[in-house]
């Protein structure tokens, strides 16, 4: 994994706003109103929770990339994870593709946190830390199209870094989201999603050419590129 990689990563969540907003704003403002603590601390409480569900989507999904990338040095190609995690996030870009069985996972752990949430009896700072690791789960194509990138690394702990980087690209939209809610005109949420998606389709692209890279398909331009 490259510098460039995760900045593409961390571009791609910053430009995620009007998405972020529209989908996660109303529970973060449901948090943040109903905690018994500052906004400031309900805030990086919720936002700490989501951004340990993220890793650790990342690093499942980074795992499960190794043994694919352990299969493909069997038959003779290296960066094999790369290449499909790459095709799988065009793919969203362009038709809104996921994987089904992942948004059933995702929306069964997000049910069973939920469960665990209202029994837990450790005060008002672990129920919001807790909330924001079950909603952290709740279906999501932009997430699960940044979980293929995390898988495209065949690392678990690259993975993890990836989605964590996600998560934190994110945060700024979120946490102010009362703010820039106001200024969210249809115009500018057409603008953020363009450049959200056009950010997703280059670091498609580079998984692609760097899975091909590996493999001499194509030659080696830049450790930054591939």
């Amino acid at each position: 994994m490259t510098i460039s990689s995760l900045v593409l990563v961390l571009v791609t969540g910053l430009m995620s706003a009007a998405h972020c907003i529209g989908m996660c704003g109303p529970i973060v403002t449901a948090v943040t109103l109903q905690s018994k603590h500052s906004a400031l601390l309900a805030n990086m409480l919720y936002h700490a929770g989501r951004a340990c569900s993220y890793t650790f989507f990342g690093l499942v999904l980074g795992t499960i990339g190794s043994f694919v990338e352990v299969a493909g040095a069997w038959s003779g190609l290296k960066g094999i994870a790369s290449i499909i995690g790459g095709c799988l996030l065009l793919l969203w870009v362009w038709r809104k593709i996921q994987v089904p069985q992942l948004e059933i996972v995702s929306a069964e752990l997000h049910a069973q946190l939920i469960k665990v949430v209202k029994y837990i009896r450790g005060g008002d700072r672990l129920y919001t830390f807790m909330t924001g690791i079950a909603f952290g789960f709740m279906p999501c194509g932009l997430t699960y199209a940044m979980g293929m990138q995390a898988a495209a690394t065949g690392s678990w702990y690259e993975g993890g870094l990836t989605m964590l980087v996600f998560s934190l690209g994110t945060l700024p939209a979120l946490a102010l989201t009362a703010s820039i809610s106001a200024l969210a005109t249809k115009q500018w949420r057409r603008a953020m999603n363009r450049i959200g998606h056009a950010a997703a389709i280059v670091i498609g692209i580079l998984a692609i050419m760097k899975g091909l890279s590996a493999n001499d398909i194509i030659p080696s331009i830049h450790h930054w590129l591939w």
